[in-house]
């Protein structure tokens, strides 16, 4: 596995330079400039370094307050993506999930993700890495840590506008590409895997690169996950006209390749906690789940203010939703609407009880996961701030227990948290092995206990039976209402078990996406039973609102209609200023003016 510390260097008079045709002009060697750079192993560093503070982001830096662009969601993604899916619900609802993204409109040329200045940095790189004399073997090292930003930076393009220009140089202000047309989906995925290649390629391997920098393997785990997305959004969306098999085999054949590398599941035998204590660490050095993760550290200066907000203040007051916690199995192994273990709805603390020990390692039950009395924001716990108490909101009363680090020495560090984050994972490799195999037609039972099975036993699940998969009607209805097709009961467990596994864990958009299942977020939005008991302060019809069946109803007044998805949000929209800029471009459909 591979942490990386953040390194922050300030690149961009040398990135920005022009030329200058003087060959008089003599630069003084004691500075950073584009005539005296790229002629050492250093040089090639520093200048990627930037990218590392780019591309791998983990909890963010500092404050830890940015926002995601087109998302609107904070900067630590990894934690908070979920809050614009069918899996969370922030106390102010998304405009994305609702269908009212206006970002094209106001943001300007370059927003909402459409930028471009990270593609030209990292073709400034590639255009210059071998000016140097460097050896060959070394410039292909950094080269090859440039090709996987550059896979990383185009992939989330895609996803986010489906064709766009592919830029392979640095752009000048009069280079025709810059009123191009978009280059078709395809062509960017091929390339992307050409760049991919190209990364596992040069990349060290395992164990062989330097502290703090990315190997091999982090390139493989990225292709496993674009082949993947792209090979089922393919075939979940046949209007694209592609076929994914060559990709999903791709897919296949990169995780078979990590499969083989000696990574295992972090368990210490303990089914009531590993899961949770999974995101809980410091240091990942020595876990044998973990591909790549970033490290903080407060005597370097270098750390960001996640654990505090994150545990105290419920800084993008949110919560889980009924829908994310409905799915979890029943220890039987069986669905909540079959289980005779399930012990119904009335409360919070019955609904959790003999359940998958991931949810109540996932869903804090009251008196769980609780603040020291004497820590500020300790009213968060035992029970959650539902709209009526005071403090920061948990609006549906599902308060998020994953990435919940018990330690307020961490707290009190403030912007300098260190607490560390999980990037890549081995359990994303297992999982994505089984659902392209289920694609491939290969879905086999060995297949399923070399990956399901092997996730479940950590928390001492029933092991999955492809021969005897309990029905669950009420997800099947959600498929049939909302998706207009029913999944096989192999791919239904294997799509539960990744919604399980990867809960707030940044999954669940692109998952919905591919599938071509976003009607999923028309699905109310709801919370816990309230038990007036519980909340003697707080006003039924004033403060919270309930559904028939007594759950609390987040969005009762401010989104009375529900969320209504539509079929446009499968991309986003091209910022209207760069259609204006560039004729040749075309918007995408359902977003037209």
């Amino acid at each position: 596995m591979k942490s990386f510390k953040l390194f922050i260097i300030s690149l961009s008079t040398l990135m920005g330079v022009s030329c200058n045709n003087d060959f008089l002009e003599r630069y003084p060697l004691d500075q950073v400039n584009d005539q005296n750079f790229w002629r050492s192993e250093q040089d090639l560093e520093l200048f990627n370094n930037n990218f590392y503070a780019t591309y791998i982001q983990g909890f963010g830096y500092d404050w830890q307050d940015g926002r995601v662009q087109p998302y609107d969601y904070n900067v630590a993604t990894i934690v908070y993506g979920d809050v614009i899916t069918d899996n969370a619900a922030p106390n102010a609802y998304s405009r994305v999930a609702a269908n009212q993204y206006n970002g094209h409109i106001s943001g300007g040329s370059g927003s909402g993700g459409w930028g471009w200045g990270n593609v030209r940095s990292l073709n400034y790189f590639l255009e210059n890495y071998r000016r140097g004399d460097v050896p060959e073997d070394v410039q292909n090292l950094y080269a090859g840590e440039v090709h996987f930003f550059k896979a990383f930076e185009y992939f989330e393009k895609v996803k986010l506008f489906g064709d766009v220009p592919w830029i392979s140089k640095v752009l000048q202000t009069d280079s025709p590409e810059l009123l191009a047309p978009r280059t078709p989906r395809a062509e960017v995925i091929d390339s992307i895997l050409v760049s991919l290649d190209k990364a596992i390629e040069w990349l060290p391997a395992k164990g062989a690169e330097k502290s703090g920098r990315i190997n091999k393997d982090v390139a493989y785990h990225l292709k496993a996950r674009v082949c993947l997305y792209e090979g089922t959004r393919r075939k979940y969306h046949p209007e694209m006209g592609l076929d994914g098999t060559e990709l999903l085999r791709q897919c296949a054949a990169s995780c078979e390749y990590l499969m083989g590398q000696g990574y295992a599941l972090y368990s210490t035998g303990d089914t009531a906690s590993d899961y949770n204590s999974l995101f809980a660490q410091y240091s990942y050095a020595g876990n044998p789940e973990v591909i790549l993760w970033k490290e903080y550290s407060a005597a370097l200066n270098l750390g960001a203010a996640f654990s505090r907000y994150y545990a105290q203040n419920l800084r993008h007051q949110h919560g889980a939703t009924r829908s994310l916690v409905d799915e979890y199995l029943c220890i039987d192994g069986l669905p909540i609407s079959s289980s005779p273990l399930y012990l119904g709805d009335d409360s919070i603390q019955v609904e959790l009880q003999n359940r998958d020990p991931r949810l109540p390692q996932t869903i804090c039950n009251f008196g769980e996961y609780a603040l020291a009395s004497h820590v500020s924001g300790s009213g968060n716990a035992p029970k959650p701030n539902i709209p009526g108490l005071s403090g920061n909101k948990c609006p549906t009363g599902y308060r998020v227990a994953k990435w919940f680090l018990d330690d307020p020495a961490d707290w009190d560090r403030v912007t300098l948290g260190e607490q560390a984050a999980v990037v890549y994972r081995y359990a994303e490799v297992l999982l994505n092995y089984a659902e392209a195999k289920y694609e491939l037609g290969e879905g086999t039972q060995d297949v399923i206990d070399r990956t399901i099975n092997l996730i479940r036993a950590r928390t001492g699940m029933p092991a999955l039976d492809i021969a005897n998969i309990a029905a669950d009607p009420t997800l099947d209805q959600q498929y049939t209402q909302y998706c207009d097709y029913v999944p096989s009961p192999l791919l239904r467990e294997i799509r539960r078990e990744r919604r399980i596994e990867f809960a707030f864990e940044n999954f669940r958009w692109d998952d919905l996406m591919r599938w071509k299942a976003g009607r999923f977020l028309e699905i109310p939005v709801e919370g816990i039973t309230f038990v007036q008991e519980q909340f003697p302060a707080v006003r039924v019809g004033q403060d919270v609102f309930l559904s028939e069946d007594g759950r609390i109803m987040p969005y009762f007044q401010t989104l009375p209609d529900g969320r209504i998805f539509d079929d446009r949000q499968y991309l986003f929209p091209i910022p209207v200023e760069d259609l204006v800029l560039n004729t040749n471009l075309v918007q995408n459909p359902g977003w037209e003016q």
